[in-house]
């Protein structure tokens, strides 16, 4: 399991944008099941994701983090982005991603635990809601049987 996290050119805030988060939401579960992917937990904040994803093999991380970058950059290219277009349209490129993901490999439950909190508790500590439950780009509710966030989450890998 990797705790990873990407965050969008010169740290913009574009998420706060419901078409634009869902879009990406979509994408990040898509590129799961097609790359076989489990997502354990996931915030999209403004302007960054973090998740806890479940590989089956370390060495398809990177394919899978490349992927769904390339195919949200897409996505959210078509979506009206147009308020940020001087700041993603780079040399007349559009992007939308830094380029890199930080990723950390969870060695123990402890740590787990930590960025699973972490995750959970980002918009709270960011001042975006109350609880972690209220923030809808977040897994929060899937962990604690409040209903269902806009990613299904995999509770049991591992």
């Amino acid at each position: 399991m990797f705790f990873v996290t990407t965050t969008v050119v010169s740290r913009i805030p574009i998420f706060p944008d419901y078409d634009v988060a869902v879009t990406v939401l979509e994408q990040f579960a898509e590129t799961s099941r097609l790359r076989d992917v489990a997502i354990v937990a996931n915030v999209l904040m403004p302007s960054h994701l973090h998740a806890l994803v479940g590989l089956k093999d370390i060495k398809l991380l990177s394919a899978y983090m490349q992927t769904f970058k390339s195919l949200s950059s897409r996505k959210i290219k078509e979506v009206k982005v147009s308020r940020y277009k001087e700041t993603l349209f780079q040399s007349a490129r559009f992007r939308l991603w830094q380029r890199g993901f930080d990723d950390l490999v969870i060695s123990s439950e402890k740590q787990f635990r930590i960025k699973l909190e972490y995750i959970h508790n980002n918009p709270v500590k960011a001042g975006l809601v109350t609880t972690a439950v209220d923030y809808p780009y977040s897994s929060a509710r899937n962990w604690v049987g409040e209903g269902k966030g806009l990613v299904e989450t995999d509770k049991d890998f591992g």
